[in-house]
Formats: C-alpha cells, structure tokens, sequence
C-alpha cells in the first residue's frame, strides 16, 4: 500500500483540478474556460504526474494507451521534447525580430524629409529640392553626383509619401507601435533564454 501513495496522490490531485473547473462553470463561470482547465489538467496528468510515477500514457486514435516504464528515461524524453519546442520558438521569434526591426528601420529612414536627405556636414550649399551642388571643402559637385542625390531624393519623397498616408500624417505613432513590438519579441526572447 506505500507504493500506490503516488498514485494516490496523483489522482486525488487530478480528481480536485477536473472538479473545481467543473464548479467553476456550474456557478456560472464561462464553460470554455472550464474545458480548457480540464484539458490543461489532462495533459498535465499525463505530462507531468504520471511519467515520474512511471506511466506512459499515449493518445491515439482508438484510445488512450498506457504503459509502465522507467521514470528516468520517461523525464529525459520529455526535457529533450521541451528543448525541441523551446528551440523552435526561439528560431520563430528571431525570424519575427528580424522582420519587424527591418520594418521599423524603413520606418524610421522613411521618416527624413525628402529635402533633408542630404543636408549634411558633406555639403556646404543645396538647390531648392535639396540637391547638394557644394561639397563642404567648397568643391562643386559633379553633375552625375548631383543626379545620382536627385534620383536619391525623388525616391525618398515617394517612400516619406507612402509613410505620411499610411500613419495618417503621424509617422511617430507608427515608430512608436514598431518599436512597442519589437521591444515585446526581445522580451519573449529573453524569457525563453533565463528559462534554459
């Protein structure tokens, strides 16, 4: 009788998660909640109570199996299953990390006035559209230079366009949403890393 205290245990445990989800409902709490409890303490049986009592239990088709077998190895496979998974999450969160820091640096780079693009320390005079035609040194610059910040300019007003109608006129709000999701998915990242 000592060695089916686990057992005991395990279905006296079982038994309070399955009934207090089902009173939860019964007093007028939401029914799928309820399910999903139920469910959650299921897989929470069969998961985590039973293989370290040395029981397997598999769902299938026709029913659920069970099977005796050792609560070592059964704990090994469930961790390599959990690494399996943890990786898997970590490698989807990078690919959206790296998705949404691009977005917000287009965002970001788009936000420049086209007629700012190139007023910098490297210029010394622009035309009126922005075009750079003095080099800081005093040196004019060169007509396939000039065209080549032109054509730079006219495709940074498209792209500033394209940016203002999208965020409403508000392209801040729109950095601010970017930079929210980005920050969210390093925090779910970081998560999983003190988690290993």
């Amino acid at each position: 009788a000592a060695g089916s205290a686990g057992y005991i245990d395990a279905m006296v445990t079982f038994r309070e998660s399955v009934r207090n989800a089902a009173l939860a409902a019964a007093k007028g709490g939401d029914a799928s909640d309820a399910v999903r409890g139920i469910l959650e303490a299921c897989d929470g049986l069969r998961d985590g109570v039973l293989p370290r009592l040395g029981v397997r239990l598999e769902d299938r088709p026709g029913g659920t199996m069970w099977n005796l077998d050792d609560p070592e190895t059964m704990m090994r496979e469930i961790a390599e299953k959990a690494a399996r998974e943890r990786e898997v999450r970590v490698s989807k969160l990078e690919k959206q990390l790296a998705a949404r820091t691009k977005e917000l640096d287009k965002v970001r780079s788009s936000m420049v006035p086209p007629g700012d693009l190139f007023r910098t320390d490297e210029f010394k005079e622009w035309d009126e559209k922005g075009v750079p035609t003095v080099l800081a040194s005093g040196e004019a610059v060169s007509g396939g230079q000039m065209k080549k910040r032109k054509k730079a300019i006219d495709k940074q007003a498209k792209a500033y366009g394209d940016l203002m109608e999208r965020s409403g006129g508000d392209p801040q709000g729109l950095v601010d949403a970017a930079q929210k999701e980005v920050d969210e998915i390093k925090a779910k990242l970081d998560a999983l890393s003190l988690d290993n």
